[in-house]
């Protein structure tokens, strides 16, 4: 009787293991589909750039050097020269409360983000 429960319980955590192995393969599959899907919009944003920068030495005097230096200032405007924004705390003009960047409101008075930018959303 001893072996048979024993069976029954080695069979049920052989199921859950299979069902644990399961859920980890759907989760590493679903993660690298999102890797390819990053992947092709960094490949896509990239493109972009570049086809603006073209286009901005064709219409001005600037340089390599000049984007260069432009990055390089826009990069320490978080006090790291690392290659990455952090992402700017908003307070609320009119409660001081910190905002919801994915909200156009503050959450807790409702006045309106007054210090929106055209990068909001993004960072």
């Amino acid at each position: 009787m001893h072996g048979f429960f024993y069976g029954l319980q080695a069979d049920f955590r052989s199921r859950e293991a299979q069902e644990t192995a399961r859920r980890g393969a759907r989760k590493a599959t679903e993660a690298s589909n999102r890797v390819d899907d990053l992947e092709a919009r960094l490949d896509r944003l990239t493109l972009a750039c570049m086809a603006m920068w073209s286009l901005i030495q064709e219409c001005t005097d600037l340089t390599e050097d000049d984007l260069v230096e432009r990055v390089r200032e826009i990069d320490l405007r978080d006090g790291q020269l690392d290659g990455k924004l952090l992402k700017n705390v908003k307070r609320c003009p009119k409660c001081d409360r910190v905002m919801s960047p994915r909200h156009s409101k503050c959450l807790y008075c409702g006045a309106p983000d007054l210090q929106a930018t055209a990068f909001d959303g993004t960072l």
